[in-house]
């Protein structure tokens, strides 16, 4: 960000905080301590433990390896001519295959690795589940925040259809006129009813979802005001992508597959299977016992595993190279925007003021028969309107806060 756009980002701070005591962005939030075990409850979480259990399960599969012991029996008849005679013969041997050439340590580093990539995994999923709840509980701000405004404007509009009734029978105002107000009080209460509808579908889905949150309350004058973090954007930016679930997720998974591709390769050397056997000869007159040495002819078929996962592990790391890239742009946008967003506050907060001025000199002008009714209403409306866009252009700035604070861990950290 240039030093200007600094500069006039600390002035834009300074001037919507002058004179106010702002309440902190958790103010606006529910804190960790009650967002955490609604989370870790969800059917989301709990489906994303029981997926992290199948991981390390698996994990110990193969730290254990696939070698197993076996049991053969051979049960056989022995038939002599000369003299003639039948023997019943049996042979009994224990085998199993050995995991040669350091495949053992393999395939515990990667047991580790997929340890690591089911840890990650699980706080990926909270953390996802932590950013489509800060996106609900936003929306239902904004049902809020609307539905307030609607109830304002109405009580305004029947306040003038009181006003334009009496005078109408005073014979101070024409019935144009006051069938100009009333037919703003049925706007106003349409819309109204319109707000209350949306704000009632935000908090039945947030409590439906996320049972036990409280219900988030509407916007006051001395809301909190949107600001950068404290540190550079570089050193921002480098604890986001450290602590970014999703690229780290990413990473380890092209880890893993590299050591999946090392571990395929050396499948190439074959392991024997050795047994150990005893058999009973022409019906028990002789006994053997023995040792038998199985080994496979490694053959295309290895060959070109080793080189499909090899394969695999340079897509995954350049998938984790796009993806850097991706979230970096991203980051560096929200954090711009920030700053534009504060700057375009002050503007608009600074137009609703002024517009509100307007509205009420226009009354004043319509009681002295300066303004006419319609004038009036278009007033009132804009100025109802431009207080509202600066109202939602604050919830997006703390929107947009809230998201960097989320994902730099500074707010609901429910990492294990």
């Amino acid at each position: 960000m240039s030093a200007t756009l600094f500069r006039h980002t600390l002035l834009a701070l300074a001037m919507l905080t002058a004179g106010t005591q702002a309440r902190t962005l958790e103010d606006w939030l529910p804190p960790t301590a009650q967002v955490a075990p609604v989370l870790q409850a969800s059917p989301l979480i709990q489906s994303a433990r029981a997926r992290q259990e199948a991981q390390l399960q698996r994990a110990r599969g193969i730290e254990a390896g696939g070698g197993e012991w076996a049991v053969r029996l051979n049960q056989q008849q022995r038939r002599v001519r000369e003299p003639q005679e039948r023997f019943a013969e049996t042979t009994l041997a224990l085998e199993r295959p050995l995991r040669l050439w350091g495949k053992a340590d393999m395939d515990a580093r990667l047991a580790e690795q997929d340890r690591e990539v089911a840890r990650i995994g699980l706080a990926d999923a909270l953390h996802e589940a932590s950013r489509t709840l800060l996106t609900q509980w936003f929306g239902a701000l904004r049902a809020r925040l609307d539905a307030d405004n609607a109830e304002r404007e109405l009580q305004l509009a029947r306040e003038l259809d009181r006003q334009a009734q009496v005078r109408l029978r005073q014979g101070d105002v024409s019935q144009l006129d006051a069938r100009l107000a009333k037919a703003e009080l049925q706007r106003s209460e349409a819309t109204s009813r319109l707000a209350q509808a949306e704000l009632q579908r935000s908090i039945a889905q947030l409590q439906r979802l996320y049972p036990g949150l409280p219900q988030p309350r509407g916007p006051e004058d001395d809301v909190p005001t949107p600001a950068l973090p404290a540190q550079p954007l570089e050193a921002a930016l480098q604890d986001f992508l450290t602590h970014h679930h999703e690229l780290n997720l990413l990473r380890a998974e092209a880890r893993r597959q590299q050591q999946l591709a090392e571990r395929l390769e050396r499948d190439r050397w074959p392991d024997p299977t050795v047994g150990f056997y005893t058999a009973r000869e022409r019906a028990g007159s002789e006994q053997l016992a023995g040792v038998s040495v199985a080994v496979p002819l490694s053959g295309t078929y290895r060959e070109s595993q080793a080189r499909a996962a090899l394969a695999e592990a340079h897509a995954l790391a350049q998938q984790v190279q796009q993806l850097e890239r991706q979230l970096t742009a991203d980051f560096e946008a929200r954090w711009q925007q920030l700053a534009q967003q504060a700057q375009a506050l002050v503007a608009l907060r600074a137009a609703a003021a002024t517009q509100r001025l307007a509205a009420d000199k226009s009354l004043t002008a319509y009681t002295l028969g300066e303004h006419s009714m319609t004038e009036l209403i278009q007033n009132r409306r804009l100025a109802n309107e431009q207080q509202l866009a600066s109202q939602r252009l604050l919830l997006d700035s703390l929107h947009n806060q809230a998201r960097i604070e989320l994902d730099t861990h500074r707010l609901w950290d429910l990492d294990d």
